[in-house]
């Protein structure tokens, strides 16, 4: 009995498809968490509806296309847009040029095309922090303000609503920094969560700051034009752990010196509060640590900090990985949006707090243990239903879907001669297609070192070998690419 029961272990065994190599068990095991953690069908949790209810509010800003020629134009002018992207069978075509924050987000547009099999659509996606709706524009190169002052928006992805929900135009996305599927799969489980009794009392935060005051050298510069939005928020926290060193262990890695502001303009407007000079300046140095810290040390304090971008006072990458820590979230009071925020709550997977409630709201989480068991669950459902490998990439096909649906797509991308025909007229000129190379054992953290976006080749069209009267080159290059090669 014993050797049967060994004979179909071994059998079981050979039949095992390989996957990573000698991490091939754990790979496939996280790829199993993964899965399981999508909700099944008919069970939608509420948490869960409203982020979807979001997206469908957000594509319907923009009109419904109805019509071949309105679709024609439509994908004209995003492929002429210098944040105009396109997925077609499964490739990816964009500019030339872009920056290395959107170059991550081709990597999880690449990956969902694959794996979700996202059908052919066109959108502008703008990857800054403070997003906004891409316009119609005439002769704008890439980062050019010119994108925004058209009058009519394109249909249009971002990473973050820095003014909250009540900006309608734009379709949210997950942010880059999410890493892609297996990124994101190993990164979710390699936390290691330590017991909530050994953990410390305090609530943790490490991140950038510009410094007002100090002069700015020579190709050093440091601007900061939203220094009372974000940055401020991030020198209120330093100030908590001067005054509350037994609830906030809240330090910079490092605080880069600014060159459009001083201390004495920035008291006269407001912008930092009166104790800024006498409390926080001198001392500087008792609230900074360059040490940088890798992400299952936060999970050694009982609460995390999260602050708005110190830039533009926007999303901040940092909130990524806080919900899988296990530890009660305190979000900083922002206006700034993601993509799955309607599915937060507060008093339910986090905390709100500003300068004034953060000691309060941390004594209370200390004692309250009813509440933070009651956090620490909402956390885990936002992890578990909102960005975990699957919910993300789940979100962004379903994204994609509905865009390519709202402008009638359909009916000019699927076929070479719609293509072609639509393309008439138009301007492709810098259009180059993005490859990912293929996942090495190296894809085991969320990929915050520009080897990840070497990754991604950019491969020039090659020449259409004809082209046809009134047809640009480049348009007849790229429908050749798609439908021929």
């Amino acid at each position: 009995m014993m050797r049967a029961l060994l004979l179909v272990v071994v059998v079981h065994g050979k039949r095992a498809p390989p996957l990573g190599g000698r991490h091939g068990a754990r790979l496939r095991t996280y790829a199993q968490l993964g899965r399981r953690r999508v909700p099944p069908p008919g069970s939608t949790p509420d948490h869960v509806k409203r982020v979807y209810d979001e997206l469908d509010r957000s594509v319907a800003y923009f009109p419904q296309t109805t019509n071949r020629s309105d679709a024609a134009n439509i994908v004209k002018e995003i492929l002429a847009h210098p944040y105009g992207l396109a997925l077609l069978n499964g490739r990816l075509f964009a500019h030339e040029g872009v920056d290395l924050k959107t170059i991550r987000q081709f990597r999880l547009l690449l990956e969902a095309s694959e794996r979700r099999r996202v059908r052919n659509v066109v959108v502008a996606h703008n990857s800054a922090s403070d997003g906004r709706c891409a316009t119609v524009c005439r002769d704008c190169g890439h980062g050019s303000h010119e994108r925004d002052r058209g009058r009519r928006h394109l249909p249009s992805t971002l990473i973050a609503k820095k003014g909250g929900f009540k900006e309608r135009c734009g379709v949210l996305v997950p942010n880059p920094y999410f890493g892609t599927y297996r990124e994101r799969t190993n990164s979710t489980n390699y936390v290691v969560r330590t017991p909530w009794v050994r953990r410390q009392n305090q609530a943790f935060w490490r991140g950038r700051l510009i410094e007002p005051g100090k002069a700015c050298m020579k190709e050093k510069c440091v601007p900061d034009p939203n220094l009372c939005e974000g940055n401020l928020a991030r020198f209120e926290g330093l100030s908590l752990t001067l005054r509350h060193p037994e609830l906030f262990d809240v330090k910079a890695l490092h605080i880069s010196p600014s060159c459009r502001t001083d201390k004495a303009a920035l008291r006269n407007r407001s912008c930092l509060p009166t104790s800024f000079a006498t409390k926080i300046a001198k001392r500087l140095h008792k609230v900074t640590e360059p040490k940088h810290r890798p992400h299952n040390y936060y999970a050694r304090f009982k609460m995390n900090l999260h602050f708005p971008g110190s830039t533009t006072g926007s999303y901040s990458r940092n909130l990524n990985h806080l919900w899988s820590t296990d530890a009660v979230v305190l979000i900083w009071k922002h206006a700034a949006v993601e993509h799955y925020y309607r599915g937060l709550a507060h008093g339910a997977t986090h905390l709100d707090v500003d300068l004034a409630s953060a000691a309060a709201t941390a004594r209370e989480v200390l004692k309250n243990q009813p509440l933070v068991a009651k956090l620490k669950a909402g956390a885990q459902a936002v992890v578990r239903d909102l960005i975990c490998p699957d919910c993300l990439e789940k979100f962004l096909a379903a994204a994609l879907a509905k865009i390519r649906a709202r402008h009638a797509q359909n009916l000019i991308l699927d076929d070479a001669g719609s293509l072609r025909a639509a393309l008439r007229g138009a301007n492709c000129t810098g259009l180059v297609e993005y490859r990912q190379a293929h996942p090495t054992q190296d894809d085991t953290q969320l990929g915050l070192h520009k080897a990840i976006e070497r990754r991604v080749r950019v491969v020039p069209l090659p020449a259409a070998k004809v082209v046809g009267d009134g047809e640009d080159p480049a348009c007849a290059a790229l429908v050749n690419t798609v439908f021929n090669n």
